[in-house]
């Protein structure tokens, strides 16, 4: 898997895969009781939230410094090859990561879990 130029881990899992309904629906009650419900699909907007990596503490820091970007459009390639036009979703968390093993002096090679939070946005 990919993230722009960056190799993420291949330990991981999409936790929130099948949450996502590509549609919106609208409900509506008239005056006289009927029911209106509108349909219309969802292009983009789709959370991508990949957790379960281990990565060490220099790879972070790289994703960390690409995060600090939040306006640009990254490409993520699954290893299926499926690829997605994402930004980081910093309203739920952006890169989250913590230590595989707490330590007082943690150097480039200290491990840590880490969770993307994604979300799909229109291609350039």
């Amino acid at each position: 898997m990919q993230l722009d130029t960056v190799t993420l881990p291949d330990n991981y899992y999409w936790s929130d895969e099948k949450a996502f309904k590509p549609f919106a629906t609208s409900k509506q009650r008239a005056v006289n009781g009927a029911l209106t419900i509108e349909a219309a699909p969802l292009l983009y907007g789709r959370p991508i939230t990949l957790s379960g990596m281990w990565i060490s503490r220099a790879d972070l820091a790289v994703l960390e410094a690409i995060e600090s970007e939040p306006d640009v459009k990254r490409v993520l390639i699954m290893d299926d090859s499926t690829e997605y036009t994402v930004l980081f979703d910093l309203e739920e968390g952006g890169v989250e990561a913590e230590p595989l093993h707490p330590t007082k002096n943690p150097d480039d090679t200290t491990i840590y879990t880490l969770t993307l939070h994604l979300i799909t946005v229109e291609p350039e």
